[in-house]
């Protein structure tokens, strides 16, 4: 399908819904912002779209403009279904805000599965997790793989089938913040990247578009082979220090959201899925020396 122009996408936002599929997923989103049209048309231009609003939608979500108060700016509602999961925003952060609220709907989605906050990659049919803390580099590193032919399964969420142990794709635009952007832009001048959003509560906040071949094999499934744990440290030596199964298994149940409520099924496919794996605690202070050892040691 011929990619949307901004102006498709905006007439279809304010009219019947842009109909958008990720991976299996399939949204229906309405909006009267005028602030998605442009990043949208970007970011989502691989993924399967239609104007046409026929047939079955997992979710169907709208951002709304609103009055924030008297004497206050326009702010942007985000709902699913009709109720409102997260806070309203300045409407200038439409864009972030459809970004967390897609992610919110994901993640609820996903819940048979075990659902779990980290990028995750994969190179030679093994999937690599980075599960991490804000601030940590997982955002960043998982572009600089990308960037550099890593197929991208997903920036913020790694979907894991309870039973088979294997990561569900999930890609999707790749999250920026601050620092991270001019990182990105100087060492892949190429990529693609919308206008970063200033002072949300997160900071500056820019979109890297995901490569192609990540969104064409969104359905390839594949086992988990490595974990690792990034912590950017500025100026720092890069540090791997291998990790005891015990303690990754530990380290990834403080990042899954649902394990507890999918019960003992959950908690076995996970453990499992960490004794088959490699895990390692990596603190780096620079991208390309952080991407080099994981192209070396993680193959």
């Amino acid at each position: 399908m011929t990619a949307p122009s901004a102006t498709i996408v905006e007439q279809a936002l304010r009219g019947d819904g842009l109909c958008l599929q990720v991976s299996s997923f399939r949204f229906l989103i309405k909006s009267d912002t005028g602030l998605l049209s442009t990043p949208l048309s970007l970011l989502y231009r691989d993924y399967p779209w239609s104007v046409e609003t026929d047939g079955f939608f997992d979710a169907r979500i709208e951002l709304r403009k609103k009055s924030g108060g008297i004497g206050r700016p326009k702010e942007v509602e985000f709902t699913w279904e009709g109720s409102s999961p997260l806070p309203s925003l300045p409407l200038s952060q439409s864009h972030p805000l459809f970004e967390w609220g897609l992610n919110w709907c994901l993640a609820t989605l996903c819940g048979t599965e075990i659902v779990i906050h980290s990028a995750v990659v994969e190179r030679n049919g093994r999937a690599l997790v980075l599960p991490g803390d804000p601030g940590s580099g997982k955002s960043t590193l998982s572009a600089g793989l990308c960037l550099r032919g890593w197929r991208l399964l997903s920036d913020e969420l790694t979907i894991i089938s309870v039973g088979t142990g294997l990561v569900q794709p999930l890609p999707r635009p790749i999250s920026l913040k601050d620092k991270s952007i001019k990182v990105i832009r100087e060492h892949f001048p190429s990529a693609e990247m919308t206008i970063p959003v200033r002072e949300t509560r997160k900071g500056a906040i820019a979109y890297v578009k995901p490569p192609f071949e990540s969104v064409s094999a969104c359905l390839r499934t594949v086992p988990l082979g490595h974990i690792i744990f990034p912590r950017y440290v500025a100026d720092a030596p890069l540090v791997a220090s291998p990790m005891q199964r015990s303690a990754s298994l530990i380290r990834m149940l403080e990042n899954t959201f649902n394990v507890g409520l999918i019960g003992a099924a959950g908690f076995a496919t996970l453990a499992r899925t960490v004794a088959d794996s490699v895990s390692v605690e990596l603190e780096y202070g620079s991208l390309p020396a952080a991407v080099e050892w994981i192209e070396t040691h993680c193959r």
